[in-house]
């Protein structure tokens, strides 16, 4: 079993395991929750907070995209829910408290 293979580099049919990230659906809609949750709590603000909504629209089916990935967060929704919210967290009470100030 090769590198990508294992990591899910096709579709669920496609690769040797199921479960957790094995598709590449999923690691596409984990990868753009964990950003989104970041950059929300690193912007802060109203205007930032608007990606959870966009996000929590196109992962609930409530508006339909045909772009590459954003596709992906469709088809494996609560990958990217999950993922915005715990990196929204952790990012807000793990790294911004420990950034250093001059």
């Amino acid at each position: 079993m090769g590198f990508f293979e294992w990591f899910g580099a096709g579709s669920e049919a496609e690769t040797p395991r199921d479960g957790f990230l094995s598709s590449r659906a999923e690691w596409h809609s984990l990868g753009i929750g964990l950003s989104i949750g970041f950059i929300v709590a690193l912007a802060g603000g109203k205007e930032a907070a608007w990606l959870f909504v966009v996000l929590a629209g196109i992962a609930l089916g409530v508006s339909k995209v045909s772009v590459g990935q954003l596709k992906h967060v469709q088809k494996e929704p609560y990958y990217a829910l999950v993922a915005s919210v715990a990196s929204f967290l952790l990012t807000a009470f793990l790294v911004i408290p420990n950034i250093p100030v001059r």
